[in-house]
């Protein structure tokens, strides 16, 4: 199973994102996370290397389940840790090699190009502070099929 941190990078209002040349979605910055790396030092590096920018103090925010099915046999399965960060330091980058950089106002997002399980999650993260967990299952072709979501109640005392 492949893991993936990204990261909400909130400024001003907008939120980072990268369009990445491959289907031209939109996306938020991230990637996979290396064998034995610590889920806050993956976010770090992934964000830094896709942006140029040091996000400060990343707070998880989702725990979600990507599945893709091909008939009755997964094909694929990742688990993506979403977190939020609105701290950071740097300049995002003019140029990347992973694709265009841009800031979004987050009521813009349902005009952009992404897959619709970012952009459910985006939203929701955005409008609630409690964990989210979710489960996203998409056919051969990666469309989305079906999805649950909840957040956590669970609160430390």
């Amino acid at each position: 199973m492949q893991r993936i941190a990204n990261c909400i990078i909130q400024y001003e209002g907008r939120i980072l994102l990268l369009k990445k040349p491959r289907r031209g979605w939109w996306y938020l910055p991230g990637g996979k996370i290396i064998h034995e790396e610590l889920l806050p030092d993956a976010i770090k590096r992934e964000v830094y290397e896709e942006t140029g920018l040091t996000v400060k103090s990343p707070v998880l925010r989702g725990i979600l389940t990507h599945l893709v099915l091909d008939e009755d046999t997964y094909i694929e399965k990742r688990t993506m840790f979403i977190f939020q960060a609105d701290s950071f330091t740097g300049t995002v980058n003019e140029k990347s090699a992973e694709g265009e950089l841009a800031w979004v106002r987050v009521e813009d997002l349902s005009e952009m190009a992404m897959d619709e399980a970012d952009r459910t999650v985006i939203k929701a993260v955005l409008e609630k502070k409690e964990l989210l967990y979710g489960t996203f299952i998409y056919d051969h072709r990666r469309e989305l099929q079906s999805h649950k979501m909840e957040f956590s109640s669970n609160t430390l005392s």
